[in-house]
């Protein structure tokens, strides 16, 4: 009698105990945030129309972003959310690139969470942000801002109730850049860089005090 009562309460201090573990993810907050950083590899995708127009280039920096989930409604839009971003690609330049070649980025958009598989979340997301280039090739002309788009879909692994690992891939896409832009249509786009993300976040979780 004595065995069965200690396995009985060894098995309710296991199942407390997982049951605490899986809270945070079973019962959502009212909102959700989360803050990451991470190191990113692009390839820069810089054209230079005096010489070689596409030179082979994959170029490393770091990424910031910010998470922001409002849960609530229906169940479908619990997933939905808005992250904002700034990434900084200006290390690892090859022989072929300029000596100055940085693309900095930084904006935000619209990011949608599918409902979680296991410690798996699969992300996508639309951003609208304001690009930054610095180049060499074109006499008088090394510098250029410019509105860009870009797409991306990843996915978050859970190690711990508030801490993720994320992998991402993105592509960017520059609005008429290295062209007259006041008579260029916007459609025109110049300079599509693309790459992976990889890093860590910390989520944070608002509770309403009852």
């Amino acid at each position: 009698m004595r065995s069965r009562l200690v396995l009985a309460t060894l098995f309710l201090g296991v199942a407390a105990q997982a049951h605490s573990q899986t809270v945070p993810d079973a019962f959502e907050s009212p909102t959700r945030f989360s803050a990451g950083i991470g190191v990113c590899g692009y390839n820069d995708a810089y054209h230079d129309p005096g010489t070689n127009p596409y030179p082979a280039g994959v170029m490393e920096g770091a990424t910031i972003w910010l998470d922001f989930y409002l849960n609530m409604g229906p169940a479908f839009l619990h997933g939905l959310g808005v992250e904002g971003e700034v990434r900084d690609i200006s290390l690892g330049r090859n022989s072929n690139q300029p000596s100055n070649l940085r693309e900095d980025t930084g904006g935000g958009g619209a990011i949608y969470s599918w409902r979680h598989y296991h410690r798996f979340t699969p992300f996508a997301k639309f951003m609208w942000e304001q690009g930054s280039v610095d180049f060499k090739g074109v006499p008088g002309y090394n510098h250029d801002d410019r509105d860009l788009r870009a797409l991306g879909v990843g996915i978050n692994y859970r190690i711990s109730p508030n801490v993720r690992v994320r992998a991402e891939y993105e592509e960017q896409s520059w609005q008429r850049l290295f062209v007259n832009y006041k008579v260029t249509p916007i459609t025109f786009f110049d300079l599509k860089p693309r790459g992976v993300t990889v890093g860590v976040s910390y989520n944070i979780r608002f509770r309403h005090q009852h």
